[in-house]
C-alpha cells in the first residue's frame, strides 16, 4: 500500500451520477491510491453513490473491479408495468377514502427496482463503514436535495438524514425518473440526486472538507442531431443536468476530475472495464498536478480556474473578473 500523502487539511472525493460510465470512479481511486491520496470522506449521487457507498464500507479498488467483472446487468432489470400502476393508482385515489389517500402510493417506472436493492443488499451484507460518506438523493415531494449519511457532526447539525438501510438510500440516490420506480424512505419519495446536485461538492464542504476531488462524468454532447422526439426531450434534460453540473463545479479550491468515457452508454455491460481504465489514465496523466494541490493546497494569490487538457480542473480563489481558461 501507498504511504498517505500528507496534507494538512480534511481531503473529500464527490463522485457524480453516470449509470455504468461509474465504472471510471473505480479507475479513479486506484489511481488516487496509487499517488498515496486516501479521502477522509466520500460523497456520491445516484451511481456514485453506490462507488461512494461501497468504498465507505471497506471495498477496494481491485474489490470493485470484481464486482465490475460479475455485474449480472439486464438479469437486474424487472419490469413495472407503468402504465397499468399509474391507471391503478388513479383508481386508488378516487374511490379510497380521505384518511386513506394520505397513504402515498407510488406509481411504477419502467423497471420496480426490487432486484435492484436485493443486488445492493448483497453487496453490503456483514459489511460496516469505516468512514464517513455521503449520499444524495432528490426528494420529488419537496423539491429538495436529500443527503444520508453516518457522520455523527453531519447529522447532529441537522444537514443529513441518518443511513437506516444503505441499500435503500442508494437506490433511491439511483432512481431517475420514469425509468425507475422512486424509493420511499418515511415520508419522502426519493428520485435520482442528479436533478440538484450531480456532483456532491456542496455536501463536501457542509462536511468540513477543505480540499476536495471532484469526479464529473458528464459533458454536453457537441456535435448532436435530433432524429425524434425522444431525442429532443433528452436534449432538454441534458441542458438542465450541465446547468447543474457547472453549479456542482464553480466553487474554488476543488480539483475535477473528467475522464473519457463518452464511448459508454447505459446499456454497455461489456466494456465496463473501459471505463475503470479512463478514470485511472484522467489522474496518473495529471498526477504531479493533482499531488501538488493535495500537498500543497492553493498559493498563488489571485489565481484563475485553469481548464488542463486531458480532464483536470483546478479552481482557484479569484476577484471579480472572470477567469480565462488556460489549456495546456
Amino acid at each position: 500500500m501507498q504511504p498517505k500523502l500528507r496534507s494538512h487539511h480534511r481531503v473529500g472525493l464527490a463522485l457524480s451520477g453516470g449509470t455504468l460510465k461509474a465504472t471510471a470512479h473505480i479507475g479513479v481511486l486506484s489511481a488516487l491510491h496509487k499517488l498515496g491520496i486516501y479521502p477522509d470522506c466520500v460523497a456520491g449521487t445516484s451511481a456514485g453513490a453506490l462507488v461512494a457507498a461501497l468504498y465507505a464500507h471497506g471495498y477496494t479498488p481491485e474489490e470493485l473491479l470484481t464486482l465490475i467483472r460479475r455485474f449480472p446487468g439486464p438479469s437486474l432489470f424487472d419490469y413495472g408495468f407503468p402504465f397499468a400502476s399509474s391507471i391503478y393508482n388513479a383508481l386508488w385515489y378516487r374511490f379510497t377514502n380521505a384518511a386513506d389517500r394520505e397513504k402515498m402510493r407510488v406509481p411504477a417506472g419502467l423497471m420496480r427496482g426490487k432486484k435492484l436493492y436485493r443486488y445492493f443488499q448483497r453487496m453490503f451484507k456483514e459489511r460496516t463503514p469505516d468512514m464517513p460518506y455521503y449520499v444524495i438523493a432528490t426528494d420529488l415531494v419537496t423539491g429538495q436535495p436529500v443527503t444520508y449519511s453516518n457522520d455523527p457532526l453531519v447529522l447532529e447539525s441537522g444537514l443529513a438524514d441518518p443511513i437506516v438501510d444503505v441499500a435503500r438510500c442508494v437506490r433511491g440516490s439511483c432512481a431517475l425518473p420514469g425509468m425507475l420506480t422512486p424509493e420511499k424512505i418515511g415520508s419522502r419519495v426519493l428520485v435520482d440526486g442528479a436533478f440538484r446536485h450531480y456532483v456532491p461538492v456542496e455536501t463536501l464542504r457542509q462536511a468540513g472538507c477543505e480540499k476536495i476531488i471532484a469526479v464529473n462524468l458528464y459533458s454536453l454532447q457537441k456535435h448532436w442531431h435530433p432524429k425524434t422526439l425522444v431525442h429532443v426531450l433528452a436534449r432538454s434534460y441534458d441542458i438542465l443536468l450541465q446547468e447543474s453540473v457547472e453549479a456542482d463545479i464553480k466553487e474554488p479550491n476543488i480539483v475535477v476530475i473528467e475522464p473519457d468515457v463518452s464511448h459508454l452508454s447505459w446499456v454497455s455491460f461489456r466494456d465496463m472495464v473501459s471505463g475503470v481504465t479512463a478514470g485511472r489514465d484522467a489522474v496518473l496523466n495529471n498526477a504531479d498536478r493533482i499531488v501538488r494541490v493535495i500537498r500543497d493546497g492553493v498559493t498563488k494569490p489571485g489565481g484563475h480556474a485553469n481548464q488542463i487538457k486531458g480532464g483536470i480542473v483546478v479552481r482557484f480563489q479569484s476577484g471579480n473578473k472572470k477567469p480565462p481558461d488556460v489549456r495546456g
